[in-house]
């Protein structure tokens, strides 16, 4: 299943590069209630919405200007999202190399409504362990915790007050996501940030070097396995 080009758009590097701009410009502060977050606490909001109509115009999609940079209580009052979100739902895999930006994607698009699987935020949730760390003791429980929430979206029902789902995951091979897509009737969001690109944020982000050892392989883990 195709991605929807709203969506695509939201992946393109040069969006997020925008949007990461704008909101390291804004200092912090919600340009509607005027309070102070930390950065991942912030939503870009294009002013003009975007539609299939406008998608491919950059005076609209990529102007600064029809950016403002809102809390998450604001992004959503100007969406309307207060309340259930009763309805159609949709599935989206996330997937890519390790430090590829695929939870900063899902934190660009996701609402107040929708659920995340990510088995790494899952593991950092159940554990004082840092990001990456991921003792044997606790793996069956993260695993646990997953699928049910994996269930959870498999059977769901448009009467669920849930909105939308977004798995993240690496799926480098293509018969795994083929597989997925099947099952839970979920569009594709393919994160393709280069191999030295990962490598150099893992690099930047990670102090520990028995950690930003591990993550690195599984980089290149990564790349030796996927196929398109």
């Amino acid at each position: 299943m195709p991605l929807d080009p709203i969506h695509a758009f939201y992946c393109r590097k040069d969006y997020l590069s925008l949007a990461q701009s704008c909101k390291v410009k804004s200092g912090g502060i919600c340009a509607r209630c005027g309070g102070v977050f930390d950065l991942n606490e912030l939503r870009p909001h294009h002013k003009i919405e975007l539609t299939l109509d406008n998608i491919d115009d950059t005076n609209i999609t990529l102007n600064p200007d029809n950016i403002e940079v809102l809390c998450h209580a604001c992004h959503n009052a100007v969406h309307s999202r207060f309340g259930n979100a009763i309805g159609a739902k949709r599935v989206y895999l996330v997937y890519g190399s390790p430090y590829a930006g695929k939870t900063t994607y899902v934190a660009l698009v996701a609402t107040r409504n929708d659920i995340v699987v990510d088995l790494e935020r899952i593991h950092a949730a159940i554990c004082v362990c840092g990001q990456y760390d991921k003792p044997d003791a606790t793996k069956r429980i993260a695993f646990n915790i997953r699928d049910y929430l994996l269930d959870e979206i498999r059977t769901a029902t448009p009467r669920r007050k849930w909105q939308d789902a977004y798995i993240i995951g690496s799926y480098p091979d293509r018969i795994d996501r083929d597989n997925f897509v099947r099952e839970y009737n979920a569009e594709l969001v393919h994160i393709d940030t280069p191999q030295d690109a990962c490598v150099k944020r893992a690099y930047e982000d990670i102090k520990r070097v028995a950690a930003r050892d591990a993550v690195v392989g599984w980089i290149a883990d990564y790349w030796r396995r996927y196929n398109e």
